[in-house]
């Protein structure tokens, strides 16, 4: 059967591709497909996590014709709903328009997020970070989080969005936005969603600093390889 397969980070970077099509076994597992494109391309897998069509999967997952496959290192941490507001973008994010979407006359409260890059990080100066994100699936995880907050913290309007690209110190790469009609659902709401983003959505960070150029090193919180 054909499948296609996807890589990101630094795993793109050392195949040389974004994507191959790939032929394997009827009812090859996600395993299997790993252990065949370390042989082939002489690609480390080790401690990857796997989406398949978009959707976390185990290891043992069995594949079917036509499936994609994505390989996610640990990652650095629109919907029809249309009280959410989803999106991964290369344009700076903005305050002004992310609040023209949460004041509605019922929302007595809104809180925010926003996370910048930072210089000096661990007593480096920063240069810059490259932001790189599977579109897609950190679409469908940010709308994920979004139910999840409204099923711990009731009405909320919400808006999250992450920048992709290059990004100088100061500038925002992540905005989350929450409106309620009380304040304390609206802080907590924000608190939980930047700690489910952080663990969830497959975005990572290059970055470069007075010592150099590396990847940030990010975290496995889903059945990993």
């Amino acid at each position: 059967m054909r499948l296609n397969v996807v890589f990101f980070a630094h795993l793109r970077r050392e195949i040389g591709t974004e994507q191959l099509a790939i032929e394997v076994p009827d009812g090859a597992d996600v395993r299997a497909v790993a252990s065949l494109i370390e042989t082939q391309h002489g690609l480390s897998l080790k401690g990857c996590m796997v989406a398949v069509n978009e959707t976390y999967a185990a290891p043992e997952f069995s594949l079917k014709e036509g499936d994609e496959v994505a390989f996610l290192p640990p990652v650095a941490g629109g919907s029809d709903d249309q009280s959410t507001h989803c999106e991964m973008t290369d344009q700076p994010l903005s305050l002004e328009k992310a609040d023209a979407f949460l004041v509605r006359p019922e929302c007595g409260a809104q809180a925010y997020f926003v996370g910048t890059v930072r210089s000096p990080n661990k007593g480096k100066t920063v240069e810059y970070i490259d932001y790189e994100g599977y579109a897609p699936m950190a679409r469908k995880v940010m709308e994920g989080a979004a139910t999840a907050a409204r099923e711990k913290h009731g009405e909320l309007r919400i808006i999250l969005q992450h920048r992709t690209g290059r990004l100088l110190p100061g500038e925002a790469s992540i905005l989350i936005g929450v409106a309620s009609p009380h304040r304390r659902a609206a802080l907590e709401a924000c608190d939980f969603l930047i700690e489910y983003l952080k663990v969830h959505i497959p975005v990572w960070k290059h970055e470069a600093d007075d010592e150099g150029q590396h990847w940030v090193e990010g975290h496995a919180e889903h059945p990993a390889l």
